[in-house]
């Protein structure tokens, strides 16, 4: 037992020690929750890499340029607060997020650019630039005043207020959750 905790300390202080003078990369402070890839104008992140980009390479999304947003770059944003309800839900909900338009904007993106939505799941929807202007779209990171993870319906949670009405299946359907990438084609 005694050796088992000399050679994890061991390791522990050779691990920080890489670190330090800088034979490993450091630990992101926070991941990535929302990746928009495809023809934007701004990029934060490498090009894609099938290795390091593993989820990317299941899901088939290659990029050449991607911007990437944390959960604190998405609560960064102005937020916007919708309420919403939509048939076989328990109750309504007040849900909170950037708008969409402004983290296509710090993406750099074209404002009649067409997206493409897409979940965890592989569940996708296709945005026109009137689709987005029809509603007051907003990808939600907290719904009743708690962020949402993954799990849940998080990271992120493409939706717009129902002016307190039920919506239907049909509309609740273009509602995509667990967003991870938009593409901009």
């Amino acid at each position: 037992m005694q050796i088992r905790i000399m050679s994890l300390v061991a390791g522990l202080i050779f691990t920080i020690g890489a670190m330090v003078s800088g034979q490993l990369p450091a630990i992101a402070a926070e991941p990535a929750q929302l990746t928009v890839i495809g023809k934007i104008e701004n990029s934060n992140r490498p090009r894609f890499d099938p290795f390091p980009d593993a989820f990317f390479k299941f899901r088939e999304k290659e990029f050449s340029k991607a911007f990437e947003f944390t959960y604190a770059d998405l609560a960064a944003l102005p937020q916007v607060t919708v309420k919403a309800k939509a048939e076989e839900w328990p109750a309504a909900l007040s849900a909170t997020g950037p708008a969409l338009g402004d983290v296509m904007k710090a993406a750099g993106a074209a404002p009649d650019a067409k997206l493409s939505v897409v979940a965890l799941d592989g569940y996708t929807i296709e945005f026109e630039a009137a689709d987005r202007q029809a509603q007051n779209w907003i990808l939600a990171i907290a719904v009743d005043g708690k962020p949402i993870g993954i799990g849940g319906r998080g990271p992120a949670w493409l939706m717009h207020d129902t002016a307190g009405k039920t919506v239907n299946s049909d509309v609740e359907g273009r509602w995509v959750w667990s967003v991870f990438v938009i593409a901009v084609e």
